[in-house]
């Protein structure tokens, strides 16, 4: 999957346990099991993750209010662009959930490579070698302006003022 993926026009999937809902921006290859996908995940009550075994995974909150989830027993409490990483086995439940929110989850096939989640605040122009997703501001790809949450496959040029996450895609693993 190349070029913009626009959130808002992105198809709603339920999460494999039925519990939650995600749209997913980006995955090689494109069908079948995936090497390495990027999805928005709406956290909108307390409920356990889906169990995805030989998955790596990072989860950065994107949600102005904090998430605090229970990961194999242990409390992490995210605020807004805080990253977890926890394996695709892991116990990992949603709890204290009172207004419904997002995060952006990067899993990757186990072996393939280390996944990494990072935000960046644009101030003018930037070469992204991974996927983008807007954050805020007024971001601009190749297919003009960017709407939060809007992801574009590089590498590209933005230009603008605001925040992005960038997906790192591990080495080896081919962009479709």
């Amino acid at each position: 999957m190349t070029g913009t993926v626009r959130f808002a026009d992105a198809p709603r999937s339920r999460w494999a346990n039925g519990l939650g809902e995600t749209v997913e921006l980006w995955r090689t290859p494109a069908a079948g099991p995936f090497d390495a996908r990027l999805s928005i995940a709406t956290i909108g009550s307390d409920a356990p993750f889906s169990s995805l075994p030989g998955v790596d995974r990072v989860l950065l909150s994107l949600s102005p209010h904090p998430l605090t989830l229970d990961v194999d027993g242990g409390r992490t409490v995210l605020v807004q662009f805080d990253t977890v990483a926890f394996a695709g086995e892991a116990a990992v439940r949603a709890v204290g959930v009172t207004t419904p929110g997002y995060d952006l989850n990067l899993m990757v096939r186990r072996g393939s490579g280390t996944p990494s989640l990072t935000v960046v605040s644009l101030d003018g122009d930037l070469e992204v070698h991974g996927v983008a997703v807007a954050l805020d501001g007024t971001v601009t790809g190749p297919d003009g302006p960017l709407a939060p949450f809007d992801a574009v496959v590089g590498p590209v040029s933005l230009t603008g003022r605001g925040r992005i996450a960038i997906a790192a895609i591990p080495a080896g693993t081919a962009i479709e």
